[in-house]
């Protein structure tokens, strides 16, 4: 049983480091093809990147609702994530009504998701984290978030995940 147990976990563990990109620039995104992700390949991802509790993944997409207490809020979160996508060349599709953001990610040359809707999913929930933690009286107020620091955070979950791999196989070997 305990074979049969970590040899599916190793498994597991093997297609979470399989899924690895490392991000040095937003821009660089817009150069690569990336392939239609499966929804098991999404869940991983998700749960790398630590989104897995706020994003639904429906049939071809990523969607997540933000409420945010003032519509500027929302529209620093909305203003944020559109420098981002530029720099992308992704486009999300998204609705803001009274500071409520429905935000909707989709890669249209494959149909599906993305590392791009991914990437672009994580970074919105870093944005949106901080302006929710932060309340400003200005919209200029949110404009303090950099975008080396949502490159960073993308790739320290990566770091994270192999730690804990380590961790994982030691005790493994200990069974």
């Amino acid at each position: 049983m305990y074979r049969k147990l970590t040899s599916n976990s190793n498994q597991a563990i093997a297609n979470i480091l399989g899924l690895k990109f490392l991000l040095r620039d937003y821009s660089e995104i817009a150069q690569k093809q990336f392939t239609k992700l499966s929804q098991d390949e999404v869940n991983q991802l998700l749960i790398i990147q630590e989104l897995d509790e706020n994003w639904n993944l429906n049939v071809n997409s990523l969607s997540r609702k933000y409420q945010f207490l003032k519509f500027q809020d929302s529209f620093s979160f909305m203003s944020q994530i559109s420098q981002i996508a530029d720099q992308m060349k992704h486009y999300p599709k998204w609705f803001n009504k009274n500071g409520l953001v429905q935000m909707d990610l989709m890669s249209p040359e494959v149909q599906g998701v993305t590392f791009k809707d991914v990437i672009l999913a994580h970074s919105a929930e870093q944005i949106a984290q901080v302006i929710m933690s932060q309340p400003k009286t200005s919209i200029f107020d949110n404009c303090d978030i950099h975008l080396e620091n949502l490159i960073s955070s993308w790739n320290n979950n990566y770091q994270r995940i192999q730690g804990l791999n380590q961790v994982f196989d030691r005790s493994v070997n200990f069974i």
